[in-house]
């Protein structure tokens, strides 16, 4: 089985995953993917909750003892042990590989983070210096767009989709699979795409190479930004405002990958990890105006809070 680096560990799978990024030979594996060559069923746990993938497309969670498994309607069932480290796929027939890859690295691992007692949240990460910064929103709010921009200054890419925090006094952001999607309008202007004709823009999948990613070890969170963007006004100001207690730790929660899967009780429990998230790591509402034209005064602005040290024409002028 091939062994691929991500989320801080080595993932020893039958399954080939060509986003990752493959690991030396010999080192330990954290988590094992095998396949199994049974037909997929339901499982007889107890269901925790369920909630849409795509357009008519559904995924499940269910209990059974300290084991979970996710049942997916396009491309089968994951099994996850109770501390994480096995999966267990059983696919369907002709299953799209490419569909599977992308639940595996989403909400399949999430579930496996979330075995380990690891926060999953979504979003983006991109470690400006020696601190990460996150930004969470729900969907075609900027995230990926804000964490392209920031490696195009000199950030180092953590994370896209789900952003893995490992709690504690301090706590950190583990990087994830070197996977970067855009739509290529906003591909285009941060420079990750070339413009073309076409249709409908579609969404892009690019792997980071280099120097622009960050495989590493976990990378001490410095700040949670909630991303709220606004109407392109030229005269809104690109700015942040702190928020704190019960509502900081509401808006975490809100934006967990697998909350609503994990069911009310066990959300109740997560809201208290929230809690503790946020008086640790400050929380912010980030109002930036929706105009790409202001990339790079949101670039210079987040460089300024974040990192003193790297120079404001770099982080301006890149884009």
């Amino acid at each position: 089985m091939p062994d691929y680096r991500l989320f801080g560990g080595i993932l020893r799978s039958e399954v080939v995953l060509p986003d990752l990024t493959p690991a030396p030979s010999g080192e330990r594996a954290r988590w094992t993917l095998a396949r199994s060559g049974e037909a997929a069923r339901r499982p007889a746990g107890k269901p925790l909750g369920s909630e849409p993938v795509d357009a008519g497309i559904e995924v499940s969670l269910y209990r059974s003892g300290d084991s979970l498994t996710l049942v997916f309607d396009d491309t089968g069932v994951f099994e996850i042990s109770g501390d994480g480290s096995r999966i267990t796929w059983t696919p369907p027939p002709d299953p799209d590989l490419d569909a599977v890859t992308k639940d595996i690295l989403s909400r399949v691992f999430s579930v496996a983070l979330h075995q380990e007692n690891i926060l999953t949240l979504h979003g983006s990460a991109v470690a400006l210096g020696n601190a990460a910064v996150a930004f969470l929103a729900p969907k075609f709010h900027g995230k990926s767009t804000t964490a392209a921009a920031l490696v195009n200054t000199g950030g180092r890419f953590l994370s896209d989709d789900v952003v893995a925090v490992r709690g504690g006094i301090e706590p950190t952001v583990v990087p994830s699979a070197p996977v970067l999607q855009l739509w290529k309008d906003s591909a285009i202007r941060v420079g990750r795409a070339a413009p073309g004709n076409g249709g409908p823009e579609p969404k892009l999948r690019m792997t980071l190479e280099g120097s622009e990613r960050d495989l590493g070890s976990a990378v001490p969170l410095a700040a949670v930004y909630l991303l709220a963007p606004g109407r392109p006004d030229p005269l809104a100001p690109v700015n942040r405002t702190r928020t704190s207690g019960v509502a900081a730790a509401l808006s975490l929660l809100g934006q967990t990958k697998i909350g609503a899967l994990l069911g009310p009780a066990i959300r109740a429990r997560l809201l208290g990890r929230m809690v503790e998230l946020s008086d640790r790591v400050p929380v912010y509402r980030l109002n930036i105006p929706r105009d790409f034209d202001r990339i790079p005064e949101l670039t210079s602005k987040l460089w300024g809070w974040h990192d003193s040290t790297v120079a404001q024409a770099s982080a301006a002028g890149a884009i």
